[in-house]
């Protein structure tokens, strides 16, 4: 090979090194001011989601707990006055509604284990005023994972219904729910001793049925439903696909 010939190669090699090296270099800068962005704007967010939580119960939480217990003062005054205790009952509805606001809105709620303990504490209190015996099993022990805030939502409102359900038409005398984490997968299987459930029997536009499916979907998971001495459902959620999104890049 003639040495012009190699030099004059060796200058373009040279020349496409630098151009590429050139390339590289500017995607790298534009990486990581896309991620100082997107980092900031995560930041703001998770700012003004604490700040509207601290409002809701600060401002609103706290004139409806008054309320709450002047209805509740006054429908044990006055008992033979029947729309009292309604509205005694509606406040409270409504203060278990804005508390489950000021939870999902508060980005110290946004962990795993904070949403395995929020789950076993509200499905043990509906349970408080039924005769049914309700034994929840949850680890001791979870991974520091955190958990995007819709996802978290859904996770809880599905359980809730599903052990809402087995209150309201299982009939049964226990009641079991068992979480765990296998394989990156987060399993909760619901057991009751009723009298079990039948898919054909359930009306097409029960929205409790519809609303689950639409949860699980939403969650990428699986339900499966068994009849055996009750009623078992398994739901299995895919942790992966419910971790809060961190930069890609």
């Amino acid at each position: 090979m003639p040495p012009e010939f190699l030099l004059v190669l060796i200058i373009i090699v040279l020349i496409f090194a630098g151009i590429i090296y050139f390339l590289i270099k500017k995607n790298n800068k534009l990486k990581e001011k896309s991620k100082a962005v997107y980092l900031e704007q995560q930041q703001f967010i998770r700012k003004e989601r604490q700040r509207i939580s601290g409002e809701i119960h600060d401002d609103i939480g706290s004139g409806l707990f008054s309320i709450q217990l002047f209805a509740d003062l006054a429908s044990k005054k006055r008992t033979d006055i029947a729309e009292l205790k309604q509205i005694s009952g509606m406040v409270n509805e409504m203060s278990e509604k804005i508390n489950e606001i000021i939870w999902s809105t508060n980005t110290e709620s946004d962990n795993l284990e904070n949403l395995l303990y929020y789950i076993e504490h509200q499905t043990i209190k509906l349970f408080e005023y039924t005769e049914i015996n309700y034994e929840p099993n949850f680890p001791m022990d979870v991974d520091n994972l955190i958990i995007n805030s819709q996802s978290r939502r859904n996770i809880y409102l599905l359980v809730k219904e599903i052990v809402y359900n087995a209150i309201k038409h299982a009939k049964a005398t226990n009641v079991y729910l068992n979480a765990t984490i296998s394989n990156g997968l987060l399993i909760f299987e619901i057991k009751d001793n009723g009298v079990g459930f039948n898919p054909g029997e359930v009306r097409q536009n029960a929205r409790g049925l519809k609303n689950i499916k639409a949860r699980i979907q939403s969650l990428n998971g699986n339900l499966v439903v068994e009849n055996y001495k009750g009623t078992i459902v398994m739901v299995k959620i895919p942790l992966n696909k419910a971790l809060a999104s961190t930069y890609a890049g």
